[in-house]
């Protein structure tokens, strides 16, 4: 069974354009806003696709191998189902695109690149009737190095290092690991950094590339040497406003700088919030979602416009939490025991088995910095998409369904409250909003519970003497309250991983 989680960089020439445009983030916590810019960068995918399956360089133009690649890892980080007719213009979907393409793959990197984006599609390893794995595989040199001499690729850093993530991606070891780790290491720059090439100045793109590759090659990076002087070099390339620049565009920050900075924090267990990645009160989130315009594209810089497919496709896989490859489990390549996968969480909390449960069903998620947040309270929306996916409904129902004054339509969690409200799951506050960032009480989860398991019944239920006590006590009888409970205390992520938990035990026996 393949593990998975991870991604890809090339050297790629900008054409860069002018395009202005609104941006679009109104005050909301933090996790819900990178939701929302999720949702609308999946949206302007959408709207870009063209009826082939593929997606094109630049909007309007022919489909396009490389830019279809990017786009279909962004969707598998972001948990999109790219067989489902959303992604299916005229019956062609962007896999079916990728298997009938004819682009002849030349360097080392479209190989790569190639197996990358169909292992997160959960296809076989083949292309062209190539085996890329085979091929790839063919192209690692005695030193370890994965290079075409041919193609005089001797001493490209890069090559090596996307050769080494689109192996881990299909779940095959890295042959000659320990040289294949240590000549990597041997191409660190005095500075800490990485370039493209050996003895080329660092930039901090490839720089992230290359952290995520010797974690996964086994070093830790809490005591490795390499690891740290590489975070040290990238530290030098942040900006005031918290994003980083790359070497080549002096001290001015771009999406994708950012969104492979924030994927190397992410493999290596920083927090990119935290203290040590704050600059004056910004980070590399912040600074990275103020470059998505009104349209949902990400921006390459804030007055520029750069293969807007791939920026917004990388910036998605970066924001979703995910490392690359994004579809493994990210755990260095010689051990046999998984890595925790988040930092705050154990297998002693009490929450530890559902929460465990909700997240491998893809219900539930953690945050960029690999934590979970087990004791964070819950959103109204966020409990609404809770039970909406934990049901497996998410693409029931109808979206027409009436609108509340604080739910646009392109509000991230408009479809899963559009769903609940359809089924009688919940209902807006008395004047007429929804509230969804108020905070989900356990009289309100209670209430909701009953609901799905007793439809008919729950609408019969007397309030009195509060009008959730009927609703509570159906749901204590019944076995879905988490411990501890009270009603009108809002609950945490793991009180609502448990009773949602409950909720499915006892809808499947029903």
């Amino acid at each position: 069974m393949r593990t998975r989680r991870i991604m890809l960089c090339l050297i790629m020439t900008f054409i860069l354009t002018l395009q202005t445009g609104g941006f679009l983030f109104a005050a909301q916590p933090a996790s819900e806003q990178v939701e929302q810019s999720i949702s609308n960068a999946i949206q302007y995918l959408h709207t870009v696709q063209n009826p082939d399956g593929g997606f094109p360089w630049k909007e309007g133009g022919s489909s396009s191998q490389t830019a279809t690649s990017w786009v279909l890892m962004s969707l598998r980080a972001a948990g999109e189902d790219f067989f489902s007719t959303k992604w299916v213009p005229a019956g062609k979907s962007p896999v079916t695109y990728l298997q009938n393409c004819e682009t002849v793959l030349e360097s080392t990197c479209d190989y790569d690149r190639t197996l990358l984006s169909l292992t997160c599609a959960d296809q076989k390893p083949e292309y062209n009737g190539i085996n890329l794995v085979d091929q790839i595989k063919s192209f690692q040199q005695q030193d370890g190095q994965f290079a075409q001499l041919s193609l005089g690729e001797e001493g490209f850093i890069n090559s090596h290092m996307w050769s080494i993530l689109a192996l881990l991606s299909d779940g095959e070891k890295i042959p000659q690991q320990q040289q294949s780790l240590q000549w990597l290491i041997e191409c660190q720059n005095e500075d800490g950094g990485f370039g493209w090439y050996k003895d080329v100045d660092s930039d901090a793109d490839d720089t992230a590339v290359a952290i995520q590759a010797m974690v996964l090659l086994g070093e830790e990076p809490a005591k490795s040497t390499a690891i740290n002087d590489a975070f040290a070099y990238l530290k030098s390339c942040q900006q005031d406003e918290g994003g980083f620049s790359t070497g080549w565009t002096g001290t001015r920050s771009n999406a994708n700088t950012d969104s492979w900075v924030l994927q190397a924090l992410i493999a290596a267990g920083e927090d990119p919030e935290g203290e040590r990645w704050t600059v004056k009160g910004n980070d590399v989130i912040s600074h990275l979602l103020s470059l998505q315009s009104s349209s949902g594209q990400f921006l390459w810089m804030s007055d520029q416009s750069s293969a807007p497919l791939n920026t917004t496709a990388f910036a998605i896989m970066a924001l979703a939490g995910k490392a690359l490859p994004v579809n493994i489990d990210y755990q260095p390549a010689d051990t046999e025991n998984t890595v925790r996968m988040f930092t705050d969480l154990s297998d002693t909390c009490w929450a530890y088995e559902p929460i465990m449960k909700l997240v491998d069903a893809g219900i539930l998620s953690g945050y960029p910095d690999r934590s979970f947040r087990p004791d964070s309270s819950v959103s109204r929306a966020e409990f609404t998409k809770f039970i909406v996916s934990g049901l497996g409904l998410e693409s029931s129902g109808t979206e027409e369904t009436k609108v509340f004054p604080d739910v646009s339509v392109d509000y991230w969690a408009h479809k899963y409250i559009s769903i609940a409200v359809d089924r009688g799951f919940i209902k807006g506050r008395t004047d007429g909003s929804f509230d969804p960032n108020g905070k989900i009480s356990g009289a309100e989860l209670a209430t909701i519970l009953i609901r799905v398991l007793e439809p008919a019944n729950a609408a019969n239920l007397k309030a009195e003497p509060y009008w959730y006590s009927a609703y509570v006590q159906v749901a204590t009888d019944s076995g879905l309250l988490y411990p501890n409970f009270f009603a009108e205390k809002s609950a945490s992520r793991a009180e609502c991983a448990d009773s949602i938990v409950r909720l499915q035990k006892l809808l499947v026996h029903k």
